[in-house]
């Protein structure tokens, strides 16, 4: 994955590639090629915006806001906006983009970011892409960002930021993700992951393991992250930029987000402990979620999805964005994206098999305890929550997740689950 040329006007400018990048003079302007530095990992490479105080490198363009984008707002708002453009960059295959920065930055609450892709010759629409990464920044992140962008095999991205304030986050890069590079997903004849799938336990649906998603258990860390129990589950959606996905694809939109969380934003292990798509499937997200169980020596898996209430909980999220108005970013939603039925039916499935492991009540409610931790978590530590046991993320975080529309399905999520276990 080397980026070879940026078209029009920029060069990249501390960048984590294999190749030095070639510039191209832009009208009146002209950029110096880049000396690149080895990658740390083959499937990212990564390019650094700003620098640690948030100043633009020579990879971004600055310009003011466009008059219309500054209508309604004060003379001195007005004169602060701006707009920062990476311009457009090209190279070789990649099916994610990911936006990170430093875990202790100040972002302006009126940020927002937009990409084009280029594939097949040609470049696409601009699509915003979501800023606030579902889990609100985990307790075990290295640093804060977004989730993977799905772009599906593209050869080219340009991303523009828009901030009223006229300010970006501190040491804020772009990264190109391509999973392919993963020795678990590149080899025609995978070795077999060091963990068999156990005898199937009761009530347990069809599960798919990591390894059938393609996860180079390589980055994540080693053994299991246990916890004492689960108390209650937490809906998410991934807001991954695609909701019209194929079948063939969820396995690199699963590794994208595994790759982005591990490798650019220093998470220990994949954020949630499973994953639902729009066709049904159900696939293990975090290392040892099918194994745990009340007893055992598995009791529970501490997940990295919700910030100050992953103890306790276990996180199922949803392939997709079911936020209407495409409000979150992405592929446009429409004014009604609501989950399939298969995708609804899957997610009763699995929520009964774990609410009967632990013996939760799916319509009744139970306390958790946040752990602090700020960002996307308004609740100081020792807080006491009284919440549904099947919950939404946006019932202990500020966040839209999991979408208005998928938000206003679980009280009958709550009782497909109910008659599943014979407790309605």
């Amino acid at each position: 994955m080397q980026f070879r040329k940026t078209i029009p006007a920029i060069a990249l400018g501390v960048v984590s590639l294999t190749v030095p990048i070639a510039a191209s003079a832009g009208t009146g302007s002209s950029s110096p090629t880049s000396e690149a530095t080895t990658a740390d990992s083959s499937q990212v490479e990564s390019t650094t915006l700003t620098d640690n105080n948030g100043k633009p490198s020579r990879s971004l363009s600055v310009k003011a806001a466009p008059k219309e984008a500054a209508k309604g707002a004060t003379k001195a708002a007005a004169q602060s906006e701006k707009v920062f453009s990476t311009g457009e960059v090209t190279g070789e295959e990649f099916s994610s983009i990911g936006l990170s920065w430093k875990k202790e930055s100040a972002v302006d609450s009126g940020l927002t970011a937009e990409t084009r892709i280029h594939r097949d010759g040609a470049w696409g629409p601009w699509q915003n892409v979501p800023l606030g990464l579902d889990d609100g920044v985990a307790e075990e992140a290295k640093r804060a960002g977004a989730p993977a962008f799905y772009t599906d095999d593209a050869d080219g991205a340009q991303v523009r930021f828009t901030s009223p304030k006229g300010s970006l986050p501190q040491d804020l890069k772009l990264s190109f993700i391509d999973p392919a590079k993963s020795p678990a997903t590149s080899s025609s004849d995978r070795e077999p992951s060091d963990r068999e799938p156990r005898t199937a336990q009761a009530g347990q649906p069809d599960v798919k393991l990591r390894k059938d998603w393609g996860a180079d258990e390589s980055l994540a860390d080693p053994g299991y992250k246990t916890q004492p129990s689960i108390k209650a589950a937490l809906v998410h959606h991934t807001v991954t930029g695609n909701n019209s996905y194929t079948q063939e694809q969820v396995r690199q939109i699963i590794n994208g987000i595994y790759i982005q969380h591990i490798t650019v934003l220093g998470y220990g292990d994949f954020p949630y402990h499973f994953v639902v798509d729009r066709f049904g499937g159900i696939w293990e997200g975090r290392k040892g979620s099918i194994e745990m169980r009340p007893g055992t020596e598995i009791p529970g898996i501490l997940g990295g999805h919700a910030s100050g209430f992953n103890t306790n909980t276990f996180g199922v999220a949803m392939l997709g964005n079911f936020e209407p108005n495409n409000s979150e970013g992405g592929e446009d939603t429409g004014p009604d994206p609501k989950p399939t039925e298969a995708m609804t039916t899957s997610l009763a499935d699995l929520l009964a098999w774990k609410a009967g492991q632990y013996e939760l009540a799916p319509e009744g409610s139970t306390q958790l305890v946040s752990a602090g931790g700020g960002g996307t978590n308004p609740h100081p530590t020792g807080t006491v929550l009284d919440v549904p046991v099947i919950s939404a993320h946006k019932d202990v975080n500020v966040t839209a997740c999991p979408g208005a529309k998928l938000y206003e399905s679980l009280p009958d999520l709550r009782k497909q689950v109910a008659d599943r276990l014979g407790s309605a």
